[in-house]
């Protein structure tokens, strides 16, 4: 199962690209961080930065699912935050692949099954390092979008697993 785990908002774009079943494998991460709030780039105009990275990883490895976690800074605009998850689930939902959304980082852990999150950095760092092994990135956004990425990918799991259980 391919997933591809994004951070919320248009300040800045981190992306992770995880195939986690059959076995557990990081095939891509960016981050991209976005033009200077002084040029006055207009929402619109951000959000096509992700639609030229999704158009290149859906070429390349088309997801089962697409997880939206929660911004990588603080003090990204709610309106940025809304705008892109708007535009993703829309996106998904055309497609037909389903969008898992995260608000925080112990949104994430629970997801993949840890009950107490310690700190951001190094507390998902650990969860991502004990899957992904040879995962070797310290960018707190890519360890963001990478738990994500494995988040949903878990979740979409589940949600398989009760359908199917429920048939």
């Amino acid at each position: 199962m391919i997933s591809i785990g994004l951070t919320s908002g248009l300040d800045s774009i981190a992306c992770s690209v995880v195939q986690v079943l059959p076995s557990s494998e990081m095939l891509y991460w960016e981050v991209m961080p976005g033009p200077r709030k002084k040029r006055g780039v207009l929402p619109h105009r951000r959000y096509h930065a992700h639609k030229l990275m999704l158009d290149m990883i859906f070429d390349r490895w088309p997801p089962a699912v697409i997880s939206l976690g929660p911004p990588s800074s603080k003090d990204e605009a709610i309106e940025w935050i809304v705008l892109m998850r708007t535009g993703v689930v829309e996106l998904g939902r055309s497609l037909k692949i389903p969008v898992m959304i995260f608000d925080t980082d112990v949104a994430l852990a629970s997801a993949l099954g840890v009950a107490d999150l310690h700190s951001r950095g190094n507390g998902l760092k650990a969860l991502v390092h004990k899957a992904l092994p040879d995962f070797g990135s310290n960018k707190k956004r890519v360890i963001l979008a990478t738990a994500t990425a494995m988040a949903g990918a878990h979740q979409a799991r589940d949600t398989l697993s009760r359908e199917e259980n429920a048939l």
